[in-house]
Formats: structure tokens, sequence, C-alpha cells
């Protein structure tokens, strides 16, 4: 299991344009769509990740390499059925986690929100008292690893939307130990909640026993010249 971060930087149109030449027109044209530039980048850096991460790790061309999605959406690497991925973005980040095993990752930055109200409408009540059950200053920061912890779940379970989310139960207990449960029963699922920066939170939830304990970060330049690399 690898777990990568790259920190977004500002990226000109025109280089948009240029590398978007290089991702499958799918990817070009959802990017071409969006108005917010930082989604733009957030998008763009997000398939250049996970291209590369293929081309290094299981050295297939970048022009060989084809996506398809599952039923609910969720995209993965064509013949490759043990190479499993996820990708998730908020604020300045873009993460992906690879895994032979389904994985799921989610980062979302830290806003100041109405978190109790939320919480109520769509978190179990067990949940509900973990967030509330704490000093005021400190429920923001809960609320947003149980959201972080239930997104990385449906990710790893790759059935989108369908799972609604008061449908199973995060627990953290007084050991911090995280667990799953639904249907009264506990999954084998294993979690694992980072710190990447202050003002966000990362879960990552897998099907296997141990989660890296490490992320590796990649500066965005760096990232980007070797993928045009890859492509000449």
């Amino acid at each position: 299991m690898e777990i990568y971060a790259v920190k977004i930087l500002d990226i000109s149109e025109e280089e948009l344009d240029k590398l978007s030449l290089l991702i499958d027109s799918e990817k070009k044209y959802k990017i071409k769509k969006f108005i917010n530039k930082k989604d733009k980048i957030r998008t763009l850096i997000g398939e250049i990740l996970i291209r590369t991460i293929i081309v290094e790790n299981l050295k297939i061309n970048n022009r060989y390499i084809r996506f398809n999605k599952n039923q609910y959406g969720k995209p993965y690497l064509k013949e490759y059925p043990s190479f499993n991925f996820n990708i998730s973005h908020s604020g300045e980040y873009v993460l992906c986690a690879v895994d032979d095993k389904p994985i799921g990752i989610d980062v979302e930055e830290v806003k100041p929100i109405e978190c109790e109200e939320i919480a109520k409408n769509f978190f179990e009540t067990k949940e509900f008292e973990y967030i509330i059950n704490q000093d005021l200053k400190f429920q923001l920061d809960r609320f947003y690893e149980i959201w972080t912890l239930k997104e990385s779940y449906i990710k790893c379970c790759g059935q989108g939307l369908s799972i609604p989310l008061k449908s199973f139960s995060i627990e953290v207990n007084q050991y911090e130990n995280i667990k799953v449960i639904g249907n009264n029963e506990y999954k084998e699922h294993t979690f694992k909640l980072f710190d990447i920066e202050l003002g966000y939170k990362v879960a990552v939830c897998s099907l296997n026993k141990e989660i890296s304990k490490n992320i590796i970060r990649l500066d965005q330049n760096c990232l980007i010249s070797k993928y045009i690399g890859s492509n000449l």
C-alpha cells in the first residue's frame, strides 16, 4: 500500500490546456466544464498522479492506460484487478491511495460549519454523541474525523451514494481504535486517520489488516515534469 499527496500550485491556462492533451478525452472534457480554476487543477493533478503511479509501478506506457468504471461509477484499471486505487482532493491537496485490495481515501479541508445539525441529520446516534460529548472547540475536528472515515469506507466499498451515511456507524474507542458497524456486526475494514496539515483531515479505509503509516509527498512541478517525460 502506498499513499501519495500533492499540494497544488497555480497553473496557467495555457499550461492547463497543454497538459489536458496528455490525458483521456473524458477527463479532459470534465476539466473544461469546471468554472473554478482550482477544480480544474485538482482534477488534472489527480489524473496525472494516478497515471504516473501506474507508469512507474506497472510499467504500462501512458498511452495504453485504460480505465473502466463499475456500476456505481468507481474507476478501476482495466485488466489489472489486483491494482486498486482511490483519489480524493480538497482545498490545496490531492491524495491518492493504491493497494492490492479495495481501498478508499478521503481528504477534507476543515471549514467552520454548523456541524451539530449536519451530524444529527446524517450520522448515527453514537457518532453524534462522539462529536458533541466534547468541548466546543474540538467538536469540529471530531465531526471531520467521522465524516472522512465514513467517506473512506463508502469509497472502499465502491458503491458510492447507494450506501446511505446512516446505514453504518463508525466507532472510535478510548484507545483510538476505529471500527465500522453495519447490520449490527463489525466489518473487516481497517482505518487510519492522518493529520496531513493543520486545517485538514485525511482518512484511509482498506480491506488489508495494516495501513501504511507514511504519506509520500510529491512536488507538483516535479510530478508534471515526470509525467511529460513519460509521454515523450
